[in-house]
């Protein structure tokens, strides 16, 4: 009994170690939501001190209301867009959108620390 449990886990980790073809921009993926979750983070903790503000309108509502909903819808819209263009990374459009989803929340860290330290 045992042994058939593990043999499904195996089974189960050799399926989705398949679904896993780019490893390295699977990490980009995987970086992407990590900074997006940090960016998150650090605009609340920004605006809990005055000196930033949300830059999407939507999102700036939203914020103000309720900041765990905020995380919560920034999370879930950022990491299945990303995903879903994993899943399409055959197409040229789809590597760079996640390309350019790392670069853009790149910057926004860099900007989040350069505030922690100077403000």
């Amino acid at each position: 009994m045992a042994f058939e449990i593990t043999e499904q886990k195996r089974i189960s980790m050799e399926r989705i170690a398949e679904k896993i073809q780019d490893t390295r921009l699977f990490s980009y993926v995987l970086l992407a939501i990590v900074m997006s979750g940090y960016d998150a983070m650090a605009t609340m903790q920004h605006i809990g001190r005055g000196v930033a503000s949300e830059g999407n309108p939507l999102m700036n509502s939203l914020i103000h209301d309720n900041a765990i909903l905020f995380f919560l819808v920034k999370m879930g819209l950022t990491a299945p867009c990303l995903v879903l263009c994993y899943s399409f990374s055959h197409l040229k459009t789809a590597r760079l959108g996640i390309k350019i989803a790392v670069g853009v929340y790149s910057i926004l860290c860099v900007y989040h620390a350069l505030i922690f330290l100077f403000i």
